[in-house]
């Protein structure tokens, strides 16, 4: 972890914060928050205190729940009494919370929202309406060992051509890794080769593209070199192999995301982080999927005016540059900068991502294609299998 910010930054951000104190008279007030624990926590529970010196009649607790969990926990708690002011979870469940009326919009969602990427504002929104406050952006991209690979291979045939002499399935050793059937990551082979999921936009569910002619074509792509840099079964290359193949030095590449930065980092790993290869005949490095760590503040508040102040407090410049010490998750503002080689690699990649889509039949999507992947990998016929994933597809309403 990067050392604590000096004095003055305090200083600095108590002067630029005090639109986010409390009504005179409003009383005491409790506001819950609900994050994943790690690195997280540390953060929320930084932010608490600061916001404290500034806000002292508002008290903030904390409850760690995982960002993946949060929807879930909401759908129950909220109605309950017993949820969160604010919670934080990933940006594509921003369609099912809509819909279960569980958030609250962005007050002055324009003059907020005009120091985020077009990234961070595009995943805060659904239906035009934004939601959510943006914490933190992840990709995946490349990261390979240097020790190995002093430069980085940035296309699939020099891939190919590495694994040819790198290869040892009695050794166990695979020129590049990557969690096979996970469809998070068999984007790249889908968007790279332009089929984009659910449309340019990602909004329209007729547009799914799943079955298109150019989906088909980097699918197949992908069920070729198999055989060429990792021919084991598509279970077997799970996200826990990949990592251990990198971290043991069987494998001197691995396509994995920002969140993994600090675990090698602590494994005292000699690494770079790149774009994704080129594909053959492409230009540009692949396409992957990217995230947006939203906080959103919930519907079911008794206090939603001071729930609102202090999620933007938590996405102030101040605020998410300190995170990005404790966390290493990418700011989403345009007005920080980020100079760290390893972060400036996803940083690079995140200019080649989409952001996952917000509609609600993005959900059906993780359901059909984690199947659909492994099957293709494993030698099923491609153009069969997608046009049976299309139809599961468009029998969703």
């Amino acid at each position: 972890m990067k050392k604590l910010v000096c004095a003055a930054f305090f200083a600095v951000l108590s002067s630029i914060l005090v639109f986010a104190a409390p009504r005179k008279g409003s009383g005491r007030i409790e506001l819950k928050i609900w994050e994943s624990s790690g690195a997280e926590a540390a953060y929320i529970q930084t932010a608490i205190r600061e916001y404290k010196k500034i806000n002292p009649k508002i008290r903030i607790s904390y409850e760690p729940v995982e960002n993946t969990d949060a929807r879930n926990k909401i759908e129950l708690d909220g109605p309950a009494g017993v949820g969160a002011d604010i919670f934080v979870a990933p940006h594509d469940h921003i369609g099912a919370l809509v819909a279960g009326q569980h958030i609250l919009p962005v007050e002055d969602a324009q003059t907020y929202m005009q120091d985020f990427y077009p990234l961070a504002k595009k995943a805060s929104t659904f239906d035009g309406i934004v939601y959510g406050y943006p914490l933190g952006a992840e990709t995946y991209a490349l990261f390979y060992n240097k020790d190995i690979l002093p430069e980085p291979l940035d296309n699939w045939d020099a891939i190919v051509k590495f694994a040819e002499r790198w290869n040892s399935r009695v050794e166990n050793k695979y020129a590049i890794t990557w969690p096979v059937n996970d469809p998070y990551y068999a984007f790249m082979f889908i968007d790279s080769f332009g089929a984009p999921l659910f449309g340019i936009n990602g909004d329209n569910p007729k547009e799914h593209n799943l079955n298109s002619t150019a989906a088909i074509t980097g699918l197949t792509y992908m069920q070729k070199i198999r055989k060429l840099i990792l021919d084991i079964p598509a279970g077997d290359a799970s996200r826990d192999f990949s990592t251990a193949s990198f971290q043991e030095g069987k494998s001197p590449m691995v396509i994995t995301g920002s969140w993994k930065i600090n675990e090698f980092k602590k494994n005292k790993m000699n690494f770079g982080v790149t774009t994704l290869p080129k594909f053959p005949g492409q230009k540009l490095p692949a396409s992957s999927f990217s995230g947006v760590r939203l906080a959103f503040v919930s519907s079911y508040t008794d206090y939603p005016e001071e729930a609102m102040e202090f999620a933007k407090f938590l996405t102030s410049k101040e605020m998410l540059q300190k995170r990005f010490e404790i966390t290493d998750q990418i700011p989403p503002r345009k007005d920080i900068e980020i100079s760290d080689p390893l972060n400036k690699g996803i940083v690079e990649q995140l200019k080649y991502s989409k952001p996952m889509p917000t509609i609600t039949q993005l959900g059906t999507y993780w359901q059909i294609m984690g199947p659909a992947i492994s099957g293709i990998w494993e030698g099923d016929d491609v153009k069969k299998t997608m046009d049976i994933a299309a139809r599961q597809m468009e029998a969703v309403k």
